[in-house]
């Protein structure tokens, strides 16, 4: 399998890849249909402990709300110990309570729920950019090896990197993730590309670390400078690499 490919349209035409990098949550499955599942089985865990249902509710609410206000900051120190932190001031709980509700419900609860979420198309997109010789990596804000283990795909990552790493330590759209991400893989970033789901915070992230950006679940007709769209995986294979 020979590399570089010279990619599709667009922002892409002409340029040289080595590497995919993708985003994990709301980019490689469906984030709505797995929120109703989870929400499903929150009230089910908890429908002889409404008390205890009330308090999971407002930590998690409270560690994703702190987690988007931590996107706008450059903090010092570790960013897991720092959400935590302040989810048990925003909320009143120890850390032990939150770290322990976070861990069940955030990170394992829905391990299983996973593989009935995943987009359409994107095995056979894993497939298709393996075959072509393409370096896979995966860079999420959140812990992403389990969750690639449960939906089955891990074996096509070359690299998987989240903020919770050591060297990274800065969520989206900072782009100290993709660029240690780079490192690890061996490219530059004009030879990978990064595809996520929001623009806001994966386009941006892109754009700080010199790379392109696919935005999956918008129109391919819709474009910006720094990043383009496709509706699913079976277009974005389409139009970028044949």
């Amino acid at each position: 399998m020979d590399r570089p490919t010279k990619i599709g349209e667009g922002l892409l035409a002409g340029k040289s890849l080595e590497a995919v990098i993708v985003d994990v949550d709301g980019t490689l499955y469906r984030q709505d249909l797995l929120r109703a599942a989870m929400l499903k089985r929150l009230i089910r865990a908890h429908l002889t402990s409404p008390r205890l249902g009330i308090r999971t509710f407002q930590i998690l609410k409270a560690y994703r709300r702190e987690q988007e206000h931590l996107r706008t900051l450059t903090p010092s120190g570790n960013v897991t110990d720092l959400q935590l932190q302040q989810v048990c001031k925003q909320t009143g709980h120890d850390m032990a309570t939150v770290r322990s509700c976070v861990e069940r419900w955030m990170e394992t609860e829905p391990l299983e729920l996973l593989p009935s979420a995943l987009y359409p198309c994107l095995v056979e997109f894993l497939d298709f950019v393996s075959r072509r010789g393409l370096l896979l990596a995966a860079f999420s804000d959140y812990p992403a090896a389990r969750k690639l283990q449960a939906m089955g795909i891990a074996k096509y990552f070359r690299v998987v990197v989240s903020a919770q790493d050591p060297e990274v330590q800065q969520f989206k759209p900072s782009p100290r993730g993709l660029e240690v991400t780079l490192r690890r893989l061996g490219v530059g970033p004009s030879q990978a590309v990064y595809i996520g789901d929001r623009p806001e915070v994966d386009g941006e992230a892109a754009r700080r670390a010199g790379m392109r950006c696919v935005i999956v679940g918008r129109s391919r007709f819709e474009r910006h400078r720094e990043w383009m769209g496709v509706r699913t995986f079976g277009e974005l294979k389409t139009h970028l690499f044949d």
